[in-house]
């Protein structure tokens, strides 16, 4: 029986750490099908960030943290409760990417989890991160350009970098904390570039690392949570952005399910917003230095990133 109720009660055993932007959202609900995993279906709960915000951004400002945070243990645990015994948790939480604190308290509650953590270019995820919040109406700034101007001169490696753009890309050195609290073959690292050409041999390298069955067939023909781009008709785009504090409203009363299909639906029809070439070059300048420790962390050759991209 003791052993029975440390399984029910039992932390999850594997945590996808991020980045955000990368594939998190379509790698959740692609995992969630597994019969031998349980991953919840509401992501990004984020308790080992949210337990203690000190140092955080939302330390002082209790209104700015996210609804969907989990700051209590017993909440945090109860997102198992349903969990088979024999089947291994996950925990996907792209904000673990975020900060430097987040691994050595994994590590402290579970020192044999496996970490999993998806890479993808900086300038891409930072520039994917700006068009779907403008998309979305959570940013008003009119220009990628005016954001990249705003930022730049400011601290951008830093020990939080929780909701930033361009701070939020100096990945390399929350994955540093990683390996500095997990044992190497604990940890997992994928790329975005693989993830999207090869959906299901990256499910099944995931499966093999958690030693679960590589061979389950997998359904992936939707993606999640894609910035996709500017919504083609300027009508509904405007509509959609003007409609976020009404949307915001109702969020806790209505099924995910619902609003998931309203954001399909309105976002069905999307056109891409090219990043300029010369803000890409001046970006991959900046990211440079954060991508070579990158390649020597991964051991992946990461040049590509940094070179002039064809339209």
């Amino acid at each position: 029986m003791a052993v029975a109720d440390e399984r029910e009660s039992r932390l999850p055993d594997f945590y996808i750490v991020g980045a955000g932007r990368a594939g998190t959202t379509s790698l959740n609900h692609y995992l969630a099908q597994h019969p031998q995993l349980c991953v919840p279906s509401a992501k990004s709960c984020s308790y080992f960030y949210a337990c203690d915000l000190t140092g955080s951004p939302l330390a002082g400002n209790p209104a700015a943290i996210p609804e969907w945070f989990i700051a209590d243990e017993a909440r945090y645990r109860a997102l198992y409760a349903s969990a088979p015994p024999e089947a291994l948790r996950g925990d996907v939480s792209p904000v673990y990417l975020a900060s430097t604190r987040v691994a050595p308290r994994i590590a402290a509650a579970r020192p044999d989890a496996r970490i999993i953590a998806i890479m993808r270019d900086p300038v891409d995820r930072v520039y994917s991160r700006y068009v779907g919040r403008r998309r979305d109406g959570l940013e008003s700034t009119a220009t990628f350009e005016e954001l990249v101007e705003r930022e730049i001169g400011t601290t951008l490696v830093r020990d939080d970098a929780q909701a930033t753009y361009l701070a939020g890309g100096m990945i390399s050195h929350f994955l540093r904390t990683y390996y500095d609290a997990f044992p190497a073959q604990n940890i997992q690292i994928h790329f975005f570039e693989d993830f999207a050409r090869d959906t299901r041999g990256v499910l099944a390298a995931i499966c093999r690392f958690l030693q679960v069955d590589d061979r389950f067939p997998f359904d992936v023909n939707q993606i999640y949570n894609s910035s996709g781009g500017r919504i083609r008709n300027p009508a509904v785009g405007g509509l959609w952005a003007f409609s976020r504090p009404l949307r915001q409203a109702l969020r806790p009363w209505l099924p995910k399910g619902l609003r998931d299909a309203a954001f399909r639906q309105v976002t069905a029809k999307t056109e891409k917003v090219p990043i300029r070439p010369e803000t890409r070059a001046r970006l991959q300048q900046l990211y440079r230095e954060d991508i070579r420790q990158l390649q020597q962390l991964t051991g992946r050759d990461l040049t590509a990133w940094c070179q002039p991209r064809s339209k």
